[in-house]
Parts: structure tokens; C-alpha cells; sequence
């Protein structure tokens, strides 16, 4: 994918309900050579853009080679003049599958984690640029009063436009959801498991407490996903 066919990103802050469980992570990266290829790996989630099968709702399908946007929180898609577009009409896809991964729009962008016909475990994944730092002196980066926050970045720049005496901080925001046997789905809280499993509320408390379950953590959620789908 050439880098001037990227479309102007808008970053974003990922706001969250009291009740959502979300995980944040923050990643500098260094100026130089490699700074924008680095960047590049934190924005989208594979490598590289694979073949992937948009289902509509009304049956139609849609091919192209696909790739999920952690900064817009969609899936883009490389069209036959050789520029990413974003997925439109969000509300009228069923399912996109992009080599294993399977994503749908309920209405945020979710990932697949786990499935069965009683639980399943999504997660969504967000980016945003916090800040650029210059490199002060012995290499270390200097925040006092050089920090540049960053509200858009366009995404047409290439790594010669990166400054080598920056280092950018990155903000990456993991949402995970539950969805139950009536197709409704919430961010996976405790609150919200007990409300959606309410005759299962004894047993899912005990399961909680005996593996010491973070709603924040993928591998907690995968097994209580695997739980749920017991009772």
C-alpha cells in the first residue's frame, strides 16, 4: 500500500461509559528511519492489507483487500484505483471477515474474540496520537514545554516528514463487550455480566471470585466467555 493513498486520519479520544471495562496502553515511538513504519504497525491491526469479504444484511457481498483502522475505528478498504477508503453504511453489514478475524458494527467496529450460542466476547481497539516529544539532550525526551498535542494527523505524511528528534506517545484504548443469548451486547463489566446472566447471578459471582477475573484482561474474558456458555 503506497502511503499517498492513505485517507486524512481524525484521532480521537475514545470516551467511555462508567460502566465499560477498558484496558489503555501507552507506546512511544522513536524518531528516525523506522518512525513511520512503527507508526504505521500501531495504527492498523495486520501488516499488511488481506483479502476480506464484507456480508450485508440483504444477502450482497463486497470483496476487497481490507484492513481494521484503529485510529477511525473502521475497516478500510483498497478500491480498484488504489485508494483506502473507509467502510460506509455500517448499519447494513452483517459481517466482515478479514483472513480469521471476523468483525461486525454493533455500532462500533468489534472483533470476534469468542463464540457460542450462549456467550460471546468482542473487543474494540482504539489509537490516538497523545503527544510528540523532542528528544532533549542525552537523548532523553523533554516534556517541559515542548509537548505538541496532537487532535488530527494526516496520515499522507511519509517518514521523511517525521522528525528524527521526535518521539511520539501513543494512546491505545481495548473496549471488550459481551453479548448475550438475545443478541444484546454490553461492555463486559461485572454489573453488566450479573444484569445479562441474572438467573446464573450465584454461579458467575463464584466463578468471578475463584479466578480472580480482570474485566480488563483478554484471557480473564475469554474464560468467562467459556463459563457463561456452560450455564
Amino acid at each position: 500500500m503506497k502511503k499517498n493513498c492513505i485517507i486524512t486520519a481524525f484521532l480521537f479520544i475514545l470516551s467511555a461509559t462508567a460502566s465499560a471495562q477498558t484496558s489503555t496502553q501507552r507506546i512511544y515511538i522513536k524518531g528516525g528511519n523506522s518512525a513511520w513504519e512503527n507508526f504505521m504497525k500501531e495504527i492498523f491491526r495486520n501488516p499488511d492489507f488481506e483479502q476480506g469479504i464484507v456480508e450485508y444484511r440483504n444477502g450482497q457481498l463486497f470483496k476487497s483487500n481490507m484492513n481494521y483502522n484503529k485510529v477511525l475505528g473502521t475497516i478500510q478498504f483498497i478500491d480498484e484505483k488504489g485508494d483506502t477508503l473507509a467502510i460506509t453504511n455500517e448499519e447494513s453489514i452483517s459481517s466482515i471477515n478479514i483472513g480469521d478475524d471476523v468483525f461486525i458494527y454493533a455500532p462500533n467496529c468489534l472483533l470476534l474474540l469468542k463464540k457460542s450460542d450462549k456467550a460471546t466476547l468482542y473487543k474494540n481497539e482504539m489509537v490516538r496520537i497523545a503527544d510528540k516529544l523532542k528528544t532533549g539532550g542525552y537523548g532523553i525526551p523533554n516534556t517541559a514545554g515542548t509537548i505538541e498535542s496532537i487532535d488530527r494527523i494526516d496520515t499522507k505524511l511519509n517518514y521523511n516528514q517525521i522528525d528524527i528528534n521526535e518521539s511520539l506517545l501513543i494512546s491505545k484504548v481495548t473496549t471488550f463487550y459481551i453479548e448475550n443469548q438475545k443478541g444484546e451486547i454490553l461492555t463486559a463489566s461485572k454489573k453488566n455480566v450479573l444484569n445479562m446472566y441474572s438467573k446464573h447471578e450465584d454461579a458467575i459471582k463464584s466463578f468471578i471470585k475463584s479466578y480472580g477475573l480482570d474485566f480488563t484482561k483478554e484471557d480473564h474474558l475469554i474464560e468467562l466467555t467459556v463459563f457463561l456458555s456452560t450455564l
